[in-house]
This record gives C-alpha cells, sequence and structure tokens, in this order.
C-alpha cells in the first residue's frame, strides 16, 4: 500500500510540472472495512470514499455513502475554496454534512416508533435531508445538466437549499405544523434545481429564492 505515497506534485526531469494521482480499489468481502487489507490501504490514504450496496439497490449514484467516506485533504483545500469559489462553501458544506447525520441518527428512532411521533423540528431535519439527497447528492450522469456540474452552482445549490431550511425552520418555531409546509410542492421545486437550472444560468437562483420568500409569506398569511 506504500506505492500511494508516490502520488502528489512534482517537477519532471525536462523542466516541466506535473502531478500523479493514484486511485485505488478495495472490495473487502461482505463489504467490512474493518478487514485488514482495507484497514491498511486506509493508513496510506487521505481521502476514501464508502461505496455502499444499499444505495446501489435503491438506484442512488453514485453510490457513496456521506458518513463514512471521508477526505483528510479539506483543511489544505479550504483556502482555495474560500477564494476562487466563495467564502461560505465550506460552511455550507458543512451544515449540509451536519443535516444529513442528524438524517440518520433519526432514522434509527424513524425504525423502532414511526416517524409520526417525531415533533416538527425533526421532522423538518427529515424532509431537508431528503432534498439534499435527491436534489444535490444524486447525481443522474445521462442528463446535460447533472452530468458535470461546476463548484459554482454547487455552491448556489446548498445556499437555496440552507435558505430553505432557514425559513422553514422560522415556521415551524411559529408552531407551524410540519404538515402545512408539506402541502405547498416547494420542496420538489428545490430538489429539481439540478435539472431546471442549467451550469451557465446561475442567475436562476435568484428566482428560487424568491419563491421560498413567496412560500414563506404564504404560510404567514394562510395561518395568521
Amino acid at each position: 500500500s506504500a506505492f500511494y505515497e508516490r502520488a502528489g506534485y512534482m517537477e519532471n526531469l525536462n523542466g516541466t510540472e506535473g502531478s500523479v494521482s493514484i486511485i485505488g480499489a478495495v472490495s473487502p468481502q461482505g463489504g467490512d472495512f474493518s478487514e485488514p487489507v482495507t484497514q491498511n490501504t486506509k493508513r496510506f490514504v487521505r481521502c476514501f470514499w464508502a461505496l455502499d450496496k444499499s444505495l446501489a439497490y435503491a438506484r442512488h449514484f453514485p453510490a457513496v455513502q456521506w458518513l463514512t467516506s471521508y477526505s483528510e485533504y479539506l483543511d489544505d483545500l479550504t483556502p482555495w475554496y474560500i477564494t476562487h469559489i466563495g467564502e461560505d462553501f465550506i460552511d455550507c458544506r458543512n451544515q449540509i454534512l451536519s443535516l444529513l447525520t442528524q438524517e440518520s441518527q433519526l432514522n434509527e428512532i424513524v425504525k423502532l416508533i414511526g416517524s409520526d411521533v417525531l415533533p416538527d423540528d425533526q421532522k423538518l431535519v427529515l424532509e431537508i435531508a431528503r432534498v439534499i439527497r435527491l436534489g444535490f447528492v444524486q447525481q443522474n450522469a445521462y442528463h446535460p445538466s447533472d452530468t458535470y456540474v461546476p463548484l459554482e452552482k454547487q455552491l448556489k445549490m446548498m445556499q437555496t437549499i440552507l435558505y430553505l431550511y432557514t425559513k422553514a425552520k422560522q415556521l415551524i418555531d411559529m408552531n407551524m405544523p410540519m404538515s402545512v409546509l408539506r402541502e405547498e410542492d416547494i420542496f420538489d421545486k428545490v430538489i429539481s434545481i439540478k435539472y431546471d437550472v442549467a451550469n451557465d444560468e446561475l442567475y436562476k437562483f435568484d428566482e428560487y429564492k424568491e419563491m421560498i420568500d413567496t412560500f414563506y409569506n404564504r404560510i404567514m398569511a394562510k395561518n395568521a
């Protein structure tokens, strides 16, 4: 596994600059990442994509388990993301991952007692996590707008999802039931952003922010 250490940036013998990226695949029996070969490989790599067969069976592609996978390059790349993409890129990423983590924890409760007994703020977390999974994490490699998504659009998508969560959370905090929020189609509209907004039409994200504001105001007016 030490050959992974050969990857990196270098100056070639002819004076040009280049880099070598090494990607290895380990397929443990039964998907057991604790077995010796996988553990030894993880000692040398700083990035790990854990493929999940349950996601593949659910036709969720790429079938990369977002809670098990990790990258230790995040701190190294943070200055670049801030300078070239947006100051809040890493913060948005962390909030998105936090919501997915909360969803995983809540799903353990749902398996035991069902989702109906959850308080509305936790039901909202499950709904927003659904938006994240279907509208952001899941990818359709055959769709022209979803095959390759530039980082600028990814940031806009995260900002829009988190803005929806913020406005919906404000309604929940004012004792608006989650059932009322679900009567609107705003959640599904945000999921469809990846298809409805082309990669070169990022100005359309302003329209979605206006939709979310309209959703907020309409709920407030109906329940005043």
